[in-house]
């Protein structure tokens, strides 16, 4: 071991639907655990080993169809940012197989060994922490009653553009031409007008603004990617790369997330509530018997909340 040599790391970002705020306030998801033994279940987290068995619970949690395509909008953005804010070219993203994505940038020799401040620091850029924002929020708020900013544009670069980007959803006209660089100036009510509509919705331009991309992922040097095209353990699903970032190209398919052509038979252990799997609801009771398609008999499977009975010719 003392002879192997660290010949360093591409830049890799994880971004789970179930850690996005947005998702996380849509309540979206689905979290309990249950006793595979008995088939009791809780949605209280703190409850750990069943009461009527003794058994520890096995955790069961589920993200809606809504929050993946969120977790998608965010892998748009970052994928943005990177190409814009730091030149990078070479970007691969995938959908995990499970409940997110992937992005991924193929270093070049001299970038590939940064050290993991350097990575904290690129972290700190796409997340915009606590810090940055209190930051921003009191730098554009402070305006003297003599002086007037003008709004931020998509030609400043930096998070200047990425905050021009979220306020175009906000103002109209020769104002938003203006932001998106399309007009080369507005007069003194435009530029109040549009400093307002900043203002006003600050917070939510911040939130957009902000990327929730898993920290230690990107900070850990050795942390694997799961390869395209292998098996999620989670989900039973493929990884499915997006080619060329055509992210409106991706949508979740049953055909897509496929590892195989079989029917398979299996029997539910616990009561599953309504909930939608790829493009299909579902709604179970402890011990119904039902035959599906792979991508949705393996999900219900590879969660450990059934079990197979047979493969159906």
């Amino acid at each position: 071991m003392d002879e192997k040599k660290w010949l360093g790391s591409d830049l890799a970002f994880d971004i789970d639907a179930n850690e996005i705020l947005e998702c996380i306030e849509s309540r979206k998801t689905l979290q309990m655990r249950f006793c595979k033994k008995c088939g009791y279940t809780v949605n209280q987290q703190d409850i750990k080993v069943c009461p009527s068995c003794g058994l520890e619970l096995t955790k069961f949690d589920h993200v809606d169809v809504q929050c993946i395509n969120m977790a998608k909008n965010q892998a748009l953005k970052l994928a943005d940012i990177l190409r814009n804010d730091f030149g990078f070219t070479n970007i691969s993203v995938a959908f995990s197989g499970h409940r997110g994505f992937h992005v991924v940038v193929e270093l070049d020799e001299f970038h590939r060994y940064m050290s993991t401040d350097d990575r904290r620091e690129i972290v700190s850029y796409i997340k915009l922490g606590e810090q940055q924002t209190k930051y921003l929020l009191d730098k554009f708020t402070r305006i003297s009653k003599k002086s007037l900013l003008l709004p931020p544009r998509v030609t400043d670069g930096g998070i200047r553009r990425r905050i021009a980007l979220a306020l175009t959803k906000y103002v109209e006209g020769d104002i938003k031409a203006y932001i998106q660089g399309l007009k080369p100036s507005i007069n003194f009510v435009e530029a109040q007008k549009a400093y307002k509509a900043l203002l006003d919705h600050m917070n939510d331009i911040l939130k957009s603004v902000s990327i929730d991309i898993d920290a230690k992922v990107t900070i850990d040097t050795t942390h694997l990617i799961r390869a395209p095209n292998s098996i999620n353990g989670k989900t039973g699903w493929r990884v499915i790369k997006i080619e060329d970032l055509n992210f409106d190209s991706f949508e979740l398919s049953s055909e897509e997330l496929s590892a195989s052509n079989a029917r398979i038979r299996i029997k539910m252990l616990i009561n599953v509530p309504e909930i939608m799997v790829i493009d299909t609801k579902f709604k179970f009771s402890k011990g119904d018997e039902v035959v599906l398609d792979y991508p949705y008999a393996s999900y219900f499977v590879f969660k450990e909340i059934a079990t197979v009975l047979g493969i159906v010719r």
